[in-house]
């Protein structure tokens, strides 16, 4: 660990051996980890051991490996009654990935960057029950795919009971874990975390309307963002799409309701701007973004399972 390069070396211990040799080290600083691997997929890994090569051998180390968190939970479905909803397709839990994201802010620099790639993605079973495993103490939140395009996310939840860190809610009413990270303790077991799926998707596509040769800068956004004042905390409303070239844009699987549409710019180094758009940390500037578009009054209504097309959003940037 040099800052220059990584360098990766492995040594495998075959069952009921403790010990353990790496050769052929250079000189130079290390990081030492021990993994352990149990049938199921779960894991085990030591805390990292910085080690300091200078030209001799180094013995006596020893790592002690501890359990790595899991979050179990389900997809649930909910189905819309109106009439243009009627005979389109379902989400297929096959076909819809679960992501734990852990919080960069807070993680703990001095642990190794391959540790938060252990989380991986998961897909529910048949049942649309799953399990996210292998995640190191931390903060996360969570993503969901799925292809079914009149399907909207309509929330993540835990029972309050088992969402520490999150914001004081009413009695027994779940925590919105879309809204505020979910600590994960080592080696913590938590169960009961709740992805619904709603019925009634709408889409939206358009284009940005420009003064006559005037050519549409690059990286330029198309943002929605909740019209009623009670969704105005929730989440999962709002909403952002890259500008093509030719001006057009396309924004889908969203919620039902009015919105707030605005075309903003963003620098060139700003990458993954939906993901930071919905970040717990980024309630202030969620707030200062609903701000910049009441001002603005560019209103959409968007009815249950309706494609809205050549849409066109005059280009203005505050």
């Amino acid at each position: 660990m040099n800052g220059a390069s990584q360098w990766t070396k492995f040594s495998y211990q075959p069952q009921g051996n403790r010990g353990f040799a790496i050769s052929g080290i250079a000189d130079g600083d290390y990081d030492l980890t021990a993994e352990t691997f149990f049938p199921g997929g779960d894991m085990a890994i030591s805390e990292p051991r910085r080690i300091k090569v200078r030209g001799a051998d180094v013995s006596g180390i020893e790592l002690t490996t501890k359990a790595l968190g899991s979050i179990s939970g389900r997809v649930a479905l909910e189905e819309s009654k109106v009439t243009e909803c009627k005979g389109k397709r379902r989400p297929l839990f096959g076909e819809t990935l679960v992501t734990p994201w852990h919080n960069e802010k807070n993680a703990a620099k001095d642990k190794p960057q391959f540790l938060w790639s252990l989380g991986a993605p998961t897909i529910p079973d048949k049942q649309g029950d799953f399990i996210l495993r292998n995640l190191a103490a931390g903060q996360y939140r969570f993503n969901t795919r799925s292809f079914a395009k009149y399907w909207y996310l309509q929330s993540i939840s835990l029972p309050s009971s088992i969402a520490p860190g999150a914001r004081t809610t009413l009695a027994n009413r779940p925590t919105d874990a879309a809204r505020n990270w979910t600590t994960m303790k080592s080696g913590a077991r938590v169960s009961g975390l709740t992805i619904t799926l709603a019925e009634g998707a709408a889409s939206l596509n358009g284009q940005i309307k420009s003064a006559e040769n005037q050519k549409l800068p690059a990286r330029l956004f198309v943002y929605l963002v909740p019209a009623e004042r009670e969704k105005a905390e929730d989440v999962l409303r709002f909403f952002v799409s890259l500008v093509s070239i030719d001006g057009s844009f396309a924004l889908n699987n969203l919620p039902p309701g009015r919105y707030w549409a605005i075309t903003k710019l963003a620098g060139e180094n700003e990458s993954n701007v939906l993901s930071k758009l919905r970040l717990p940390d980024e309630a202030e500037a969620r707030a200062k973004l609903r701000q910049e578009v009441e001002a603005v009054k560019t209103e959409i209504e968007l009815k249950p399972c309706q494609n809205v097309t050549n849409y066109s959003l005059p280009f203005m940037v505050p």
